[in-house]
């Protein structure tokens, strides 16, 4: 009894000790499970994660890759998914063998075949790499991002070393932008004394024109004090050290330096402003003249100077025969007519500024607006033809119209005179009908296209001895010589053919009165032509035109544009001027230039001709800094310096003009006194104008 007692306690002893251990392997197992569990689902992520990126991979590469290769990848990848659930799956049966031992019997789930046959994988061959397009891609892409990195590098340190050297005071500031001004101050003195320098003159001696040589002289030598003419009297106060010739062009600061900005100022500015009691000092005058050639209207604007004296006692009576232009036999003093240039006008400030000078001086200012260029868009082309660079009608008739209101002496004495100068031996070729005029002379003053126009007018009456006695002279601004629009370089181009645009669209009213069919499909070519070339070039069949030798009749258009071109250039005429022609250009020009340097041997052939090229002063600009001696600020500069160099070369003209009256008064004086010319001096003669012809 006690033996089964003890047996049974021992049985229940060891069955408790077996339950504890049991006990202690579950949690064990439960433990080891929720870890393994754990590292399952991590690996499943991971594999996941493997999966979506080679599938993004081989998506990439599908389109260089065959049908076979592209496979291979998502079945090896399926095989290691199926290989990896396996592997999680018999860690999960064992652990619930142990948990639950009845569980760890076979099963037919267990033993059937897996749904993927396992398969050696096959390693995918990656063909990117080894195209040369996505190694050029890949490099440019490396490239870009390297140079963008060590631009914000820089970018950044910049910034940051101009934030800390910022100044942090209102003082700072101030002493920066000082600093700053100043060195741009420096910068510009420099650069203005670089282009400080006379300018270079060239003409022929004396030993082939007597006139030249003692114009020459007197624009090189310093201005006399004492003289009789009256024009003297009205120069400016500034006493001149030097000829206009032989003293040195100083161009502004901050304008006169560079030609493009020189140019703009003397388009919109111009040098002397019109201030609000310049209608005391000044009568402007507007006249519409009509061409008897065509019918063409131009526009003539008028400033002439009055006499104080006369208009303070209100009477007008001596300053009729000055301010009323339109009369015949009416004007006394000298004329400066004035052409503008390529769609310009009288408004512009280069004109204004010269007929400041010319009434300034007590002379006669008259622009001539080309036909079809009204500033004030008052007149317009009353006929289908525009002006070109060529045609000298209009100019012809003008000074035809002007001259027939010239004061002139009286028929006798003009007679008298001529008998006087035979007798004592005189010249009665050619000056002795300058003294026919009271009035006058007349100088021609043309701009940039309106210099071409009247240096081959010039030459054109020259050459059959046609030109008017009235004429003294001229000047000539920015003239090509040689006109191509084709070789006028970008934008200038483009900004030339604009504006002539603009004029035809402005007078298209008076274009449509054409109806050749002709004419209207050369318009529409000229207003699509994109330059000033292609512009001449479709409209020069219908360009207006005149013939070169007398009676100059009015004719109708060129073969092309290089006809065109050829006929209007004005170097084939400068040749014969017979009257002194002054011609300046400036080494910065950027239209003209070339093409006035390599024409500039047809000019030096004709002793009548002055050729002054200066160092700075840009198309039609040449703003001067005030002179030393005279007055005036230094920043904005004193003007335009042409504008003080043809109103000396004029006055040298009347100058010259003046003394021969007076030598011939002595010579009608000694004949007087003498008997059949004893004691006159014979060997004086009216100095002989010459050309090359």
């Amino acid at each position: 009894m006690m033996k089964q007692i003890t047996e049974d306690s021992s049985s229940s002893t060891s069955s408790s000790d077996e339950d504890d251990f049991v006990i202690l392997k579950t949690a064990q197992a439960r433990s080891q499970n929720d870890k393994e569990i754990k590292a399952a689902a991590e690996d499943d992520a991971d594999l996941a994660a493997g999966n979506a990126r080679r599938t993004q991979s081989s998506s990439s590469s599908d389109a260089n890759n065959d049908v076979t290769s592209s496979k291979q990848p998502s079945s090896s990848s399926s095989l290691l998914q199926s290989s990896s659930s396996c592997t999680n799956q018999k860690k999960r049966q064992e652990v619930n063998n142990i948990i639950n031992p009845s569980s760890s019997q076979p099963s037919a789930i267990n033993h059937k075949p897996s749904r993927h046959r396992a398969s050696r994988p096959t390693l995918q061959r990656s063909t990117n790499k080894n195209n040369p397009l996505n190694q050029s891609l890949r490099s440019i892409y490396n490239t870009t991002n390297s140079s963008f990195r060590i631009l914000r590098r820089q970018s950044s340190s910049l910034i940051e070393s101009l934030h800390s050297n910022l100044p942090a005071t209102p003082t700072g500031w101030a002493l920066g932008a000082l600093s700053l001004c100043s060195m741009g101050l420096q910068y510009e003195l420099r650069l203005q004394k670089e282009l400080t320098a006379p300018p270079i003159v060239f003409c022929q001696n004396e030993t082939l024109n007597g006139r030249m040589e003692r114009i020459y002289r007197k624009l090189t030598s310093p201005s006399s004090s004492s003289t009789t003419t009256t024009t003297m009297k009205r120069r400016s106060k500034d006493a001149k050290k030097e000829g206009i010739f032989s003293r040195t062009v100083t161009p502004s600061l901050f304008i006169g330096t560079r030609g493009i900005v020189a140019s703009t100022a003397a388009y919109a500015l111009g040098g002397k402003h019109h201030h609000d009691d310049d209608g005391k000092k000044v009568k402007r005058v507007r006249e519409v003249m009509k061409m008897g050639a065509d019918g063409a209207l131009i526009v003539l604007d008028w400033e002439i100077p009055l006499d104080t004296n006369t208009t303070t006692n209100n009477s007008s009576s001596n300053n009729n025969s000055n301010t009323d232009a339109a009369k015949p036999n009416s004007i006394t003093k000298p004329i400066i007519l004035l052409l503008h240039g390529m769609n310009n006008d009288s408004t512009f400030g280069y004109i204004r500024s010269m007929m400041r000078t010319a009434t300034d001086r007590g002379w006669i200012a008259v622009c001539m607006n080309l036909r079809g260029q009204d500033g004030l868009h008052q007149v317009k082309n009353s006929t289908p033809r525009g002006y070109n660079a060529g045609y000298t009608g209009d100019l012809r008739g003008v000074v035809e119209q002007v001259e027939y209101r010239l004061k002139k002496r009286r028929r006798r004495r003009r007679n008298e005179n001529r008998a006087t100068l035979r007798n004592v031996g005189g010249n009665n070729n050619d000056d002795d009908d300058d003294d026919d005029y009271i009035g006058g002379p007349i100088y021609l003053l043309g701009y940039s296209l309106g210099a071409n126009i009247v240096t081959k007018y010039l030459g054109e009456e020259s050459l059959h001895g046609t030109l008017p006695k009235c004429i003294g002279g001229g000047a000539a601004m920015g003239n090509p010589l040689h006109i191509h629009s084709g070789t006028i370089a970008f934008p200038w181009n483009m900004l030339l053919g604009a504006g002539v645009k603009r004029s035809i669209l402005q007078n298209a009213s008076s274009l449509r009165q054409h109806h050749e069919p002709g004419f209207q499909h050369a318009m529409k070519k000229a207003l699509l032509a994109p330059t000033i070339g292609k512009l001449d070039d479709a409209a020069a069949p219908y360009l207006v035109r005149n013939d070169s030798h007398p009676p100059y009749s009015t004719r109708i258009g060129f073969k092309d544009g290089e006809e065109y071109w050829w006929e209007s250039s004005s170097h084939r005429y400068v040749g014969h001027v017979s009257v002194p022609l002054l011609k300046i250009s400036a080494q910065d020009d950027f239209l003209v230039f070339g093409q006035f340097q390599r024409k500039l041997n047809h000019c030096l052939e004709n002793p009548n001709v002055v050729v002054v090229k200066t160092r700075c002063g840009g198309h039609l600009g040449w703003q001067e800094s005030p002179p030393p001696g005279s007055s005036g600020s230094g920043l904005g500069g004193s003007g335009s310096w042409s504008d003080v160099a043809v109103a000396d070369f004029i006055e040298a003209l009347l100058q010259i003009r003046q003394e021969d009256r007076e030598k011939k008064k002595l010579l009608r004086s000694r004949r007087g006194t003498a008997n059949n010319g004893d004691g006159v001096d014979s060997s004086y003669n009216t100095p002989k104008v010459m050309s090359r012809l």
